[in-house]
């Protein structure tokens, strides 16, 4: 299993309880695929460097992890079609 680190850029208008509600379903799509989480990091609202989707700030939230290499693309997939989730990075930390 690989170590990954993951950063969610979530709409800014959401309750907090909607926000909790859709971390739980970002952390289920990871545990679905057979991967582990480490730990998760809420960022809080900031601003955003240009406006995505007519929104000029927005929640972000870090989520470590451990998984195999080839179910990264079909977690991409699965972020992007939440219209919630304004931009997802899952990157390989090494």
């Amino acid at each position: 299993m690989n170590n990954y680190e993951a950063l969610f850029l979530i709409k800014p208008n959401l309750e907090k309880k909607e926000q909790d509600k859709l971390v739980e379903s970002i952390h289920e799509e990871i545990i679905k695929r057979k991967g582990q989480l480490k730990e998760t990091q809420d960022l809080y609202k900031r601003p955003l460097a240009y406006e995505i989707n007519k929104h000029r700030e927005g929640f972000y939230y870090l989520v470590n992890f451990d998984a195999l290499s080839d179910i990264i693309n079909s977690l991409r997939d699965a972020y992007k079609l939440n219209d919630s989730i304004l931009r997802n990075l899952i990157l390989k930390k090494g």
